[in-house]
C-alpha cells in the first residue's frame, strides 16, 4: 500500500500530466483516476493511524523498562544498604551512598520517561500534521474539481443555447 505521500505525489503527477484546454489554464482530468487516488488515501489513512498507536505503544514499553531498570537500581541499592549495616560508620556511608545511588536512579528514571514522551509526542505531532495536510490538500483538490467542471456545465449549457440560438 502507498503512502500517503505517494499518493499525494500521484495526484500531482496526473494534475501535471493532465492536458491543458486551449486558450485557457484549465485541464482536462480522468475522473477515475482522481477518484481512485482519493480512495487509496482513504484506505492509507487507518495504516497511518495504526502506525502512530505502535509509536505511542513503543513509548510506554521505553517508559515501562525505565521504570524496571529504575526498580532494579534501587533494588540493588538496598540490598547494598542492609550489607553495610553491621557497623555505625560503615552503616552511614551506606546510606549516603543508597541516597546518592536512589537519586541517581530517580533522576535517570525520570530523564528516560520525558524524553519517551517527548519522542512519542513529536512522532504524533509529526503524523497529525502529515494527516492535516493531507485533508488540506483533498479539501483543495476537491474544491478545483468541483469548480472546473461547475465550469464546464455552464460552458456546454451556454453552447447549447447558441446552438438553439441558431437553429430557430
Amino acid at each position: 500500500m502507498n503512502s500517503i505521500f505517494d499518493l499525494l505525489d500521484d495526484l500531482e503527477d496526473l494534475l501535471d500530466k493532465s492536458a491543458p484546454r486551449p486558450f485557457s489554464k484549465k485541464i482536462s482530468i480522468d475522473k477515475d483516476e482522481i477518484f481512485e487516488i482519493i480512495g487509496d488515501i482513504r484506505l492509507s489513512l487507518p495504516g497511518e493511524i495504526k502506525q502512530a498507536q505502535r509509536i505511542a505503544d513503543n513509548c510506554d514499553k521505553i517508559i515501562n523498562d525505565a521504570n524496571n531498570k529504575a526498580q532494579s537500581i534501587i533494588k540493588d541499592a538496598e540490598e547494598k544498604c542492609e550489607r553495610l549495616i553491621s557497623e555505625h560508620e560503615i552503616a552511614k556511608k551506606a546510606r549516603e551512598e543508597a541516597s546518592i545511588i536512589m537519586g541517581e536512579a530517580k533522576d535517570t528514571s525520570r530523564e528516560m520517561r520525558i524524553a519517551a514522551v517527548e519522542y512519542a509526542d513529536n512522532l504524533l505531532a509529526q503524523t497529525e500534521q502529515a494527516i492535516r495536510v493531507t485533508l488540506e490538500e483533498f479539501a483543495r483538490n476537491s474544491r478545483e474539481t468541483e469548480d472546473f467542471l461547475s465550469k464546464e456545465i455552464d460552458l456546454v449549457y451556454k453552447n447549447r443555447q447558441e446552438l438553439r440560438g441558431t437553429g430557430n
